[in-house]
């Protein structure tokens, strides 16, 4: 490897180990696209959200933490991707671990709930100085839904639909053949083998990661399309709303709420109205979900309620009153509590009309 410079001198690069696992594995959190999602799939690269470094796994329910994964990420399709470290120099990385990596993936499929996912990607935004719904919006884009995301991981999980990353700076030989061998035969799991090259030379760092493990029969088996579909344009999601029978009150509460917010974007389910909270990125404020509704039921909502009480100026208490009663309340989640509930007529939004009327009034006065 070498190193061409601005200047013409040519810098040869020497493979080296790194220092410690620890470094390994600290690069890895910091530039995930280490990961080679491009050599994944190169039609649809993968992109890494990282859940939690030293993430715990039980043995049993409600149990207490008995190993250590050293990473957990999710790929923008939801799929969990579990990875464990090794430097070369450590005799395990030819058989040790694959064992280790395998007790990982059987008890996580099932003793990691939704919520404690979602608790653990909190932490770790916590201890990064980043706020979760800031984190999770530039991961996602502003076209999809966060609470869909999740649940995408949760359907993943429980189908076992997950990813094994075994990840070294060499990739041994024994270690490689076990790869191709569980790639080949454990579906809808993914194993695969990701080898770091480390050089340096003259202060100089360059990193080469290497995909290991897909063969062209399990390749071939388990490139299927990505699960995210494109989101439903506005006038998609208004026939969609005609066909659940809410087809003229939602059109009545996306006109009427349509001017108070900056921004609209919608997904395969619902429209959401955005506008900015804390002086920062647009967040979602509130969303209608004709995909969830039904004629006799009504038309599916949800309020972002700490969102929404800022927006206004207004107490939660107040801003509560202001909105349909809730069916379901999600308390203390990344994005605070979230209220859902179903609206049979536009009287019942008439409240939370006149309070953004009242603000917009203030805003341009």
């Amino acid at each position: 490897i070498f190193n061409l410079q601005d200047d013409g001198r040519l810098v040869e690069m020497n493979q080296q180990d790194f220092d410690t696992e620890d470094d390994f594995q600290s690069m890895l959190e910091r530039y995930p696209d280490l990961l080679a999602g491009d050599q994944m799939r190169s039609d649809s690269p993968r992109r890494w959200l990282l859940i939690q470094r030293e993430m715990g796994v039980a043995d049993e329910r409600d149990g207490a933490d008995r190993w250590s994964l050293d990473h957990l990420f999710v790929d923008q399709d939801g799929i969990p991707t579990l990875v464990e470290v090794k430097r070369s120099s450590d005799t395990r990385i030819r058989r040790e671990v694959v064992g280790q990596l395998l007790d990982y993936a059987a008890n996580g499929v099932v003793h990691w709930p939704l919520e404690q996912l979602q608790a653990e990607f909190e932490r770790q935004c916590d201890q990064d100085g980043v706020q979760p719904h800031e984190r999770l919006e530039q991961f996602l884009g502003e076209d999809q839904d966060a609470s869909w995301f999740w649940q995408q991981v949760k359907t993943n999980l429980q189908a076992g639909r997950i990813r094994l990353l075994f990840v070294a700076d060499v990739i041994p030989k024994e270690l490689q053949r076990v790869v191709e061998f569980l790639n080949e035969q454990m579906d809808p799991a993914e194993v695969l083998a990701v080898e770091i090259r480390h050089f340096v030379g003259q202060g100089l760092r360059t990193l080469v990661p290497r995909v290991v493990g897909q063969t062209a029969e399990a390749a071939g088996r388990k490139q299927v399309s990505s699960t995210r579909k494109p989101p439903r344009t506005p006038e998609e999601l208004q026939t969609l709303a005609n066909e659940c029978g809410v087809g003229a009150l939602y059109q009545a509460l996306v006109t009427q709420l349509k001017p108070f917010f900056s921004s609209i974007t919608t997904t395969r389910s619902n429209i959401a109205f955005n506008d900015k909270v804390s002086g920062k990125t647009e967040a979602v404020i509130l969303k209608l979900s004709p995909g969830e509704s039904d004629r006799g039921f009504g038309l599916a909502y949800a309020v972002y309620i700490n969102r929404l009480a800022e927006l206004l100026g207004s107490d939660r208490k107040t801003v509560v009153t202001a909105i349909p009663s809730p069916e379901q309340i999600e308390e203390g989640t990344w994005a605070g509590d979230i209220y859902h509930g179903v609206a049979k007529s536009e009287s019942e939004f008439s409240t939370l009309i006149k309070m953004l009327q009242e603000v917009k009034r203030i805003q341009t006065s």
